[in-house]
């Protein structure tokens, strides 16, 4: 897994959160490292311009009230990126006709993938036709405080991050895929903010 600087907009709640996500904690041995944090903070809006989007028609996206978002920060030549990429197109599809939107954020690590055509072109050959967002400059990397490629986030009907994953879902077997989605449907069975 590629790394980055630390992230430290969740770090100080690791050990707070991590208590909180028993049912992974007893399904693994207390060695391994726990890839899964779960926690309650609101999810950093996403700058972005309209020529930044794929498979938006253009159209710059925003998180809105109601609906939960799988979003994953990845770059297409990161090979433990590119092993997620099945999941993410499975809950696409599981999820269809639930309010649910795959959001993949692509940030580059290589001169390469700083190319706004080979992003088109990764996406294209992954078949990949949620939103992606080319962060080219890497301001969403940063205001999320990301650390490695891939991790995937589970934003909650009210805009919160409520989980996030970082690494391969199913490093070592971890279970990874199961687990996020077991979340998803937690987060789609809970009611959406009230009016008000």
């Amino acid at each position: 897994m590629r790394q980055h600087a630390p992230a430290l907009l969740f770090i100080p709640l690791f050990t707070a959160c991590l208590a909180g996500a028993g049912f992974w904690a007893a399904a693994q041995p207390a060695a391994k490292p726990r890839p899964l944090v779960t926690l309650d903070l609101p999810a950093p809006k996403l700058v972005s311009t309209p020529a930044d989007w794929l498979n938006t028609g253009g159209k710059p996206m925003a998180f809105e009230k109601g609906r939960v978002y799988v979003v994953h920060f990845w770059a297409f030549g990161c090979g433990n990126c590119k092993r997620n990429l099945p999941a993410y197109a499975r809950w696409q599809s599981q999820f269809a006709k639930e309010p649910l939107t795959v959001l993949g954020i692509h940030t580059p690590e290589t001169e390469r993938e700083k190319d706004p055509k080979n992003v088109q072109d990764a996406v294209d050959r992954h078949d990949i036709t949620y939103p992606v967002l080319i962060d080219g400059s890497g301001i969403n990397w940063r205001r999320w405080q990301q650390q490695m490629w891939p991790t995937v986030y589970l934003v909650d009907k009210r805009g919160h991050v409520r989980a996030y994953w970082m690494g391969e879902l199913e490093w070592e077997d971890a279970g990874g895929t199961r687990i996020m989605e077991e979340i998803i449907r937690q987060l789609l069975r809970e009611p959406g903010p009230q009016s008000g």
